[in-house]
């Protein structure tokens, strides 16, 4: 089954450390290209800003940061569903920590899931099917 990914989106962080390498923050260092057309905010504006200033961020607080900083734990790894209201999408959010020092949140849009249609239905909802519920 194929699944769409035109709001699937991933952002991409370095860690910054103390002089005796502890973990201090993260940075955003790159965006993917549909990161804009998926949620609307100019990669420009956020690429550079440490992860704790992108938490208390009111101009970009669409992807709630504030609430993924208890998640963004180095060396490890998270997954958990977010419904982001304003762009109306339920997303899976995965968390990958490496033992070096980056970290990536890679959204992938589950919103046809959660909302009972099957994956590659058209957008208009057409020939809509309901995916069996297992019981």
């Amino acid at each position: 089954m194929e699944y769409p990914t035109k709001y699937d989106f991933y952002l991409k962080f370095k860690a910054i450390t103390s002089s005796s390498n502890k973990f201090l923050d993260y940075v955003l260092i790159e965006v993917s290209n549909n990161f804009f057309g998926a949620v609307s905010v100019k990669p420009e504006l956020i690429i550079g800003m440490k992860f704790s200033n992108l938490v208390f961020d009111k101009d970009n607080s669409l992807l709630d940061f504030h609430e993924l900083q208890y998640h963004m734990i180095p060396n490890s790894r998270r997954k958990f569903e977010k419904y982001v209201p304003e762009l109306g999408r339920w997303y899976l959010v995965n968390i990958f920590g490496d033992s070096g020092n980056e970290m990536i949140l890679f959204y992938s849009d589950i919103t046809k899931l959660k909302n009972g249609k099957t994956p590659n239905q058209n957008e208009d909802g057409n020939k809509e099917e309901l995916i069996a519920k297992s019981v």
